[in-house]
């Protein structure tokens, strides 16, 4: 069986974040998509781990392959003894009751998976967006240049709950 991973801070849910799951639906038996930073809501993380849940299960809510968790963050996440693998996995195990065998990503990916041998399919930025810059547009009140870097459905939701809008 092939069980898909996208994980990361959502932070918001964007364009190319969705690209990344609907790859992974379509090529994968079960999809995982696991919301990182759980415990963080600063300015870096602004969507608190409920709010982040909200915009992906609205678009994904016909979906039946599809899992979404979450996990806290480790301290060095990307030293050499970093245990990464085994926490994303413990959390595809306890969703799905099976190992992921395939991650998608950015090609920035740098986790690194040695005690589960996993399939990395890297993928280059969609359409070069960047949370970051998705957080500072809507931080400047910037809101209409949103709407063509997120899903509608979040679009809508960052519309509903931010009082910067223009």
């Amino acid at each position: 069986m092939k069980v898909g991973l996208v994980h990361g801070r959502f932070q918001p849910f964007h364009k190319g974040h969705k690209f990344l799951v609907d790859k992974m639906l379509k090529e994968c038996d079960l999809g995982v998509v696991l919301i990182g930073s759980a415990q963080k809501n600063d300015n870096n993380n602004p969507y608190t781990l409920k709010q982040r849940l909200c915009m992906i299960r609205e678009i994904y809510k016909n979906e039946k392959k599809l899992f979404i968790g979450a996990n806290i963050d480790l301290d060095s996440p990307h030293s050499e003894d970093s245990p990464w693998d085994v926490v994303l996995s413990s959390c595809v195990l306890s969703l799905t009751g099976h190992l992921p065998t395939d991650i998608y990503a950015g090609i920035d990916y740098s986790v690194q998976w040695r005690r589960i041998n996993i399939e990395i399919n890297k993928h280059r930025r969609y359409n070069d967006i960047s949370g970051t810059d998705i957080k500072k547009l809507i931080r400047q009140g910037r809101f209409t240049e949103v709407e063509d870097l997120v899903p509608k459905e979040v679009y809508k939701y960052l519309r509903e709950t931010n009082p910067n809008k223009d």
